[in-house]
């Protein structure tokens, strides 16, 4: 099969979860042409050692060879993860994974971003996601929008990625709104106690990254990567469309 060479003017982009090694390894024993995700994130504050060991990273490195990057993930418990030491630790272990992945995703208000962001852009295909969440609300629009330049701002080429918890028809409309004002390398999630299609109307209305989890959910409303595919597969010409070229790469 033909590396999958992610344009990201071509999005939306399932991004499959990993909130486990177990999980992380199930992903790379897949075929390359039957993965319901073109991402892996692994998110290592979720493993139970909060590193990649050896054979974590062959699991990248082969995934990141059949093309399919993985997106690592350390997350402050600042900001809903469980990474709870200090900078200097999280960076080593960011400079660790990032010698076989070539994504990473890292907070708008880490002291690391710069560091972080050299480490990706160093990676063949590298690339940075700066993000905020929100578990408890959506902000008002204005604020949205803040969050989306200060991520785009903070490195050059840096995917901005805003989730926030949704609890009203004003938060969806807020959610639509900002990613109809700020359409580019811009993912916008919307957090619900259930999923009730918000994720994948976003995804189909042009956010750049979808979420779907592969053993668990790691999110309020998330649904399986699996579930993701063949929704947006309905819903998005252009994710369809895509996938199509990519099947008839591999025949």
């Amino acid at each position: 099969m033909a590396a999958r060479m992610l344009d990201l003017g071509h999005g939306p982009f399932v991004v499959g979860v990993a909130d486990r090694v177990e999980a992380l390894e199930a992903c790379a024993t897949l075929a390359p042409d039957v993965r319901p995700f073109d991402l892996v994130e692994a998110r290592v504050d979720l493993f139970s050692g909060q590193r990649l060991e050896d054979a974590d990273l062959d699991a990248c490195a082969r995934l990141e060879a059949s093309g399919t990057p993985v997106l690592v993930t350390i997350r402050s418990e600042g900001q809903g993860g469980r990474f709870a030491a200090g900078d200097a630790e999280r960076l080593a272990r960011f400079r660790a994974a990032l010698a076989v992945a070539s994504w990473a995703d890292v907070e708008d208000d880490a002291g690391i971003i710069d560091d972080v962001a050299a480490l990706a852009r160093a990676r063949p295909g590298g690339q940075l996601v700066v993000s905020h969440h929100d578990f408890a609300a959506t902000p008002p629009l204005d604020l949205l929008l803040a969050f989306v330049d200060r991520c785009h701002a903070a490195a050059p080429g840096a995917v901005a990625k805003v989730a926030t918890a949704v609890k009203s028809a004003d938060d969806r409309a807020a959610l639509r709104t900002l990613l109809a004002r700020r359409p580019e390398r811009t993912a916008v999630i919307g957090m619900g106690a259930v999923d009730d299609g918000l994720r994948v109307e976003l995804a189909a209305a042009g956010s750049l990254l979808a979420y779907g989890f592969i053993a668990g959910a790691t999110a309020p409303g998330q649904v399986s990567a699996e579930a993701l595919h063949a929704r947006l597969l309905a819903a998005s010409p252009r994710y369809a469309a895509r996938q199509r070229r990519w099947a008839g790469a591999a025949i």
